[in-house]
């Protein structure tokens, strides 16, 4: 309901105003009345009214100077002045204060009605606007932003200048002063075991992550960003005695949604340690990171800190797997990471692998050769499978392992990094090519079908038969913009088409590249491009 705020010093005729309309069935409600602006003053503000009908002439406070003070403090106020002097002087000044319409007494009741019928469609109109720019909001968040990937790598960037992330976090509406903060880590995949480099497309997986995605664009203080290809992290901002419960919130809120499954996606979940500084964000990235490749080493679900950082009283989990030679030697571990991991993901990888071993057992000469042979042979597999010949093959772990002498730690650590690294180069190489021939059928695809309603990013996904997750970063990376600003740009360059070559009204047009609300069309058209629809046709016909 609009609420209304009627201020008349003459009693006869506030009660035949108040009766005169019927304020309910156009929508009102008459949350107070007033015999002059200084009493006035406090009920509105107490009341907060949407429209204010006040006379003029009034005793101790004129209708002018109450509603310039009202003006002030509620900018969105309509205010429709009621008088019996037919000034221009009154008028002059009412326009000049911002009232919306001006009524000279004896009033009409059409006259009067006419007015409230604008008023009411003024505040629907804006009502509808921002339930456009809401929905407009949600569909730009629904799939990677850029400019948010970026910020989130200035932010875990050591000896970023903090100015500059200030102000980026100003531009993208992020608060990001606080107390605290910390970082919550999750991927979510098609299957934990895949024998594959790609992830198909999985409606369940897609219909699990938009789960996700609904639940964290409400949640105060907390932002998503794309990690990786295959994974997310959440910024969570905050008072720090509330930030580890926050935290605990946050990875229990993941878990449940997750935990619903039933259809065997492999999820993981972690979280890092809260820091008090915003420059301390790459120091907590890089331990949430050491937590997040233990995934690797057939860890799932929630993995806690206490788990692989030894912070647990009890002794540590991972030492117990040192003894369990199938454990080590696993080539399941090192196909997992070859076809799922990043090239940056490497060193913490490589560092919980040696923690996994023990450093004692690799100063046996012959368990460090059948180790590093492991490692060898399971990355020569993984590249033979993948098409390339043994020529191309780092052999860098073939030298580590004829080491007579007891190696340092970090020779041992550098060489398996670097045997993992170049065949994670070599498996981008090959990927390439084939991502190239998706990306085009993908936007071939999207090119010949954007008037369809129901186009969405997983739509196209599934046309592609690669994973959503996958897709988006995917297409953001080559395209240089998300899917929806993409399929956005296609349809309004179509419709900027039809305005300039048709004589089509504007809603046929929206029905024809992809939008059966007409008035959204229209809002978005005007937000994409500049100017409504039937402005840009004029300027075509002006020319």
């Amino acid at each position: 309901m609009i609420k209304v705020f009627l201020i008349e010093d003459e009693i006869v005729i506030r009660e035949a105003l108040e009766r005169m309309i019927p304020w309910k069935e156009y929508g009102f409600e008459l949350v107070g009345k007033a015999k002059d602006g200084e009493i006035a003053l406090p009920m509105i503000r107490k009341s907060k009214p949407d429209v204010l009908i006040t006379d003029i002439k009034m005793p101790f406070m004129d209708g002018l100077t109450l509603s310039s003070i009202v003006k002030k403090e509620f900018p969105n106020i309509r205010i429709v002045i009621v008088s019996g002097y037919d000034d221009f002087e009154y008028a002059r000044k009412a326009i000049a204060i911002g009232v919306d319409d001006y009524l000279l007494k004896p009033i009409a009741r059409a006259d009067f009605e006419k007015v409230l019928k604008k008023i009411q469609k003024d505040f629907e109109e804006k009502d509808r606007q921002q339930d456009y720019y809401k929905k407009f909001e949600r569909e730009m968040k629904e799939y990677e932003n850029n400019s948010r990937r970026d910020f989130f790598e200035m932010l875990v960037t050591k000896h970023t200048d903090l100015q500059k992330i200030y102000e980026k976090a100003e531009q993208l509406s992020i608060d990001i002063t606080a107390e605290s903060y910390n970082l919550v880590f999750f991927s979510l995949a098609a299957s934990k075991d895949s024998d594959s480099v790609d992830q198909g497309y999985s409606q369940k997986a897609a219909d699990v992550q938009k789960q996700i995605d609904d639940v964290l664009q409400v949640e105060a203080n907390t932002y998503m960003f794309r990690n990786q290809m295959f994974s997310y992290v959440v910024l969570l901002t905050g008072e720090y005695d509330t930030m580890q419960r926050k935290t605990k919130n946050c990875v229990e809120t993941l878990q449940k949604i997750m935990e619903k499954d039933e259809c065997g996606l492999e999820w993981i979940v972690c979280a890092s340690e809260p820091v008090e500084r915003l420059s301390q964000l790459p120091d907590c990235y890089e331990k949430g990171m050491q937590i997040f490749a233990y995934r690797y080493f057939g860890y799932s679900h929630v993995i806690s800190s206490d788990m692989v950082l030894g912070n647990n009283t009890e002794e540590n989990e991972l030492k117990d797997l040192v003894a369990v030679d199938t454990n080590v030697v696993n080539p399941t571990i090192f196909q997992n990471f070859l076809c799922n991991a990043l090239e940056d993901e490497t060193d913490s990888f490589v560092k919980n692998y040696i923690q996994m071993v023990g450093e004692s057992a690799l100063k046996s000469k012959m368990f460090r050769q059948y180790i590093l042979l492991n490692i060898h042979f399971c990355i020569v597999s993984f590249l033979q499978k993948l098409g390339y010949e043994k020529d191309v093959i780092d052999n860098s772990l073939l030298e580590a392992s004829g080491m007579n002498q007891v190696a340092d730690l970090s020779v041992i650590e550098e060489s398996i990094k670097k045997a993992l690294q170049k065949a994670i180069e070599l498996r981008e190489e090959k990927s390439r090519g084939k991502y190239q021939n998706v990306l085009q059928s993908a936007v071939q695809y999207m090119e010949e079908n954007f008037s369809d309603e129901n186009m969405t990013l997983n739509t196209v996904a599934c046309v592609a038969n690669v994973s959503a997750n996958h897709f988006s970063a995917m297409f953001s990376q080559k395209m240089g913009q998300t899917f929806i600003e993409y399929l956005t740009g296609l349809r309004m360059n179509k419709a900027k088409e039809l305005l300039r070559c048709t004589d089509k009204r504007s809603g046929e047009i929206a029905l024809e590249v992809g939008y059966k609300d007409s008035h959204y069309f229209s809002f978005l058209f005007k937000k994409t491009q500049g100017c409504t629809p039937s402005e840009y046709r004029n300027q075509g016909a002006a020319k």
